[in-house]
């Protein structure tokens, strides 16, 4: 059976028709490399700020779980149009969402926590061959209602899948080569990390770092699972973080 790997693409790797096309081209390198690819993509570019904006718009206070309903259509556009684009290389993709795959997380809306997955859809997909494309950041609560994590949840997402399928180490496909001693846009002197413990990272998530979501750091180190920053340009390891 072929290897799995998990990869989380970000949102600001799918911003435009161009990035999906580099995130298509590193999925069929995985392929190439004898790898079954399981992909968890977040919205794309601004896609969930204008979707708040839009609601902010018409209520002061809007309900949350219409919130919910509302703004996980962000990550639906982002996995069905890699599922389009890699379907039309012929590698067979499917798109997947939270609830479909069974994500069953806490009832309430707006943060909700990951408990377990219940389907075995997703397992099946990889049984046929299937590259799954999963929309992180959801899944489903009680009463089989649309809920979300913490906002940059897609991470968390891609972690608990992989301890879920058995995966050593998650793919974090960023538009960033790594994780730096200090902002390297703002500071010519920092310096790139290649190999980090998940304490350090998680004290500089917690810190304000926006390379990881602190939570998905703290599952990584409770499942044993690495996580491996990946430049999106290149498809080459910047930080290694176990």
């Amino acid at each position: 059976m072929k290897k799995i790997s998990i990869l989380k693409f970000g949102g600001n790797t799918l911003a435009n028709k161009e990035k999906i096309l580099l995130a298509v081209n590193l999925i069929k390198q995985r392929v190439e490399q004898g790898i079954l690819p399981v992909v968890v993509a977040s919205a794309n570019g601004n896609m969930t700020d204008i979707l708040l904006d839009n609601a902010y718009s018409l209520s002061k206070n809007p309900n949350k779980r219409e919130l919910d309903m509302l703004i996980t259509t962000g990550e639906r556009i982002s996995v069905a149009l890699l599922s389009i684009a890699l379907n039309d290389i012929n590698l067979p993709a499917v798109s997947l969402t939270g609830s479909q795959i069974g994500l069953t997380t806490t009832p309430e809306h707006a943060g909700a926590d990951i408990k377990c997955i219940t389907s075995d859809r997703l397992q099946k997909e990889l049984d046929k061959g299937h590259i799954p494309i999963i929309a992180g950041f959801q899944g489903i609560g009680e009463n089989k209602e649309i809920t979300t994590l913490k906002r940059g949840g897609s991470d968390v997402s891609a972690v608990f899948i992989a301890s879920q399928l058995g995966a050593d180490h998650v793919e974090m496909i960023k538009d960033v080569d790594g994780v730096y001693t200090k902002d390297p846009n703002k500071n010519k002197d920092a310096e790139k990390l290649n190999l980090m413990d998940f304490d350090v990272m998680y004290k500089l998530a917690l810190e304000g770092a926006n390379v990881l979501h602190p939570d998905a750091i703290k599952l990584a180190k409770e499942k044993n699972v690495e996580i491996r920053i990946i430049y999106y340009k290149t498809g080459e390891v910047g930080t290694i973080i176990r």
